[in-house]
Formats: structure tokens, sequence, C-alpha cells
């Protein structure tokens, strides 16, 4: 059991810190985002364009449809991510970045790259491969 607990704590640290470098970073360029807004945004970056409906599946966002909503509207008012009417189902809403939205994106990405490198200046590649390896095996077994 202890172990369970040791190795929840030390993956919760590093995903915590890891998000935290990235918030800070973007701050620092000017941006502020919530963490459920950062989701959304490189949800929509990723697949290019999907329902909003799909967003209360990730990872990380709140299941609740009325905080998604809300989630979207803000970003649609900031101008970050367009949202039309899906032409084959009049209730859902199709998602989109914006010019501005696919610069948040890049932004974004190049946040990622930062901690990627911070990573990559703290192990060698084969113990980030190990470490992977390890984890994958962990998340499959439990």
């Amino acid at each position: 059991m202890y172990i369970q607990s040791e190795l929840s704590f030390l993956c919760r640290l590093v995903a915590l810190k890891s998000a935290k470098r990235h918030h800070d970073w973007l701050e620092q360029q000017g941006v502020i985002l919530s963490s459920e807004q950062a989701i959304a945004i490189a949800a929509v970056a990723d697949k290019g364009e999907m329902r909003q409906g799909d967003l209360m599946g990730l990872p990380y966002l709140a299941s609740e449809k009325s905080k998604v909503s809300r989630v979207v509207q803000g970003l649609v008012l900031e101008g970050y991510i367009d949202r039309r009417d899906d032409i084959h189902d009049r209730r859902s809403k199709i998602l989109t970045l914006s010019e501005k939205g696919q610069m948040m994106a890049d932004m974004m990405s190049q946040a990622e790259s930062n901690n990627k490198l911070l990573l990559s200046s703290l192990l060698s590649n084969e113990e980030m491969s190990s470490l992977q390896n390890a984890l994958e095996k962990i998340a499959h077994a439990m």
C-alpha cells in the first residue's frame, strides 16, 4: 500500500510542478488562462475541430455540461475559439480555433517544449525511456 501512495504522490507532484511551470511561462508572456481554458484550446488544436460536447470526456476537464459551456463561452468571447452549428445535428456545436486561438496554441506548445527541455537536462534518454516504460506498465496494471 505504501508504494502506491508514494508513487501517486510523486506523479501528482511532478504533474502539478510541470503545470505551474507551464502556467508561469505563459503568464510571463502576458497570457492568463485557466487550466480548463488551456485544456480546451489544446484539445481543439489537436483535433482541428471538435464538438463542444466532446470536451466533457477529456481528462482534467469538468464533465458538467454547464461548466464546459461556460469555459467555451469565455473562449469564444475572448476570441480564441470560433463556434458554429453542426449542419448534421442542430443541437451540437462545432469548435475551431480562431487565428488568436492558434497563436495561443502555438505559445502553449512552446511552454510544453520548455518543460521537455528541462526534463531532458535532468534525465538521459535511457532514464526517460525507462521511466516512461515503468509508468506505462503500472498504469496498465492498475
